[in-house]
């Protein structure tokens, strides 16, 4: 592996799995920063505001998260903004994903109910608490034209005892019912990692994606224009990581953190 100056690095199953840390993280960015490498932490998860993120991070003893955190949920909220600045938007989602639309300048309408003007923006996000009539609402939302968002396309998400249903399933969900399909903001989408690219002044071919996910990390990565390690702590299996093709092949596979971390500091030491 070559000596790469940034990293890039996504969260669940790669850095934790649900509140497990996982081998190698927290040695791999003790390393980092004490050998003058930039770290940004990635998370496709939006059930969160990067501070709740950081505040986990704490808790799993992961080093210094204040700063350097990007979400998906803020990423898209970003995005939304940019392009329909005051904008009025359906969040199926978390409460913690509504506050972010709000901090990002929007108006959360149809929270409750379908009184009141059409919105301008759906977006789809993790939604543990999700019910039929949220269903129903995006549904008569993007159907009177109101754009269609999801933060991300993630089929499921890695817990401590295997795996829930991920954004993916609810905005399939509603794709399926519209005959619409999602615009995504974050992985695979390249979005995310260039604003974490830009955030630590980090060029394209200094920089590794790490990732648990071909469909979301890998092709991410290679959208963005960097290489791409895998580790098989989290979705994807030793077969499926050997047998992808594409935009989804890996540059690099590694067992875990642990054994990035190996590579890393031989790669440093050449």
């Amino acid at each position: 592996m070559k000596d790469f100056r940034a990293f890039l690095l996504d969260l669940d199953g790669v850095v934790y799995r649900g509140e497990i840390r996982l081998p190698g993280a927290q040695e791999f960015v003790q390393w980092a920063d004490s050998t003058g490498r930039k770290v940004m932490y990635l998370s496709n998860n939006s059930l969160a505001t990067p501070e709740d993120v950081a505040e986990r991070l704490r808790r799993l003893d992961m080093p210094s998260p204040d700063g350097r955190v990007m979400t998906a949920g803020w990423s898209a909220m970003q995005h939304i903004a940019g392009r329909f600045p005051g904008a009025r938007i359906l969040v199926i989602g978390l409460p913690s994903v509504v506050q972010l639309a709000e901090r990002a300048g929007l108006h959360p309408v149809w929270q409750d109910n379908t009184e009141g003007p059409v919105p301008d923006v759906v977006l789809t996000a993790l939604d543990r608490s999700l019910t039929y009539e949220r269903l129903k609402r995006g549904l008569k939302a993007i159907l009177s034209g109101a754009t269609f968002y999801s933060v991300n396309r993630d089929p499921k998400l890695p817990v401590e005892d295997g795996f829930e249903p991920g954004t993916g399933a609810i905005a399939a969900a509603l794709e399926y019912a519209s005959g619409q399909r999602a615009q995504i903001v974050g992985k695979p989408a390249p979005d995310i990692a260039l604003q974490a690219m830009d955030a630590l002044g980090a060029r394209r071919d200094e920089t590794l994606m790490v990732g648990d996910g071909l469909d979301l990390d890998i092709v991410a990565g290679h959208a963005a224009g960097v290489s791409t390690a895998l580790v098989l702590s989290g979705l994807t299996s030793a077969e499926e990581a050997h047998n992808a093709a594409g935009e989804r092949k890996p540059d690099y596979i590694f067992r875990d953190m642990a054994d990035l971390l190996e590579a890393a500091r031989h790669a440093m030491e050449k």
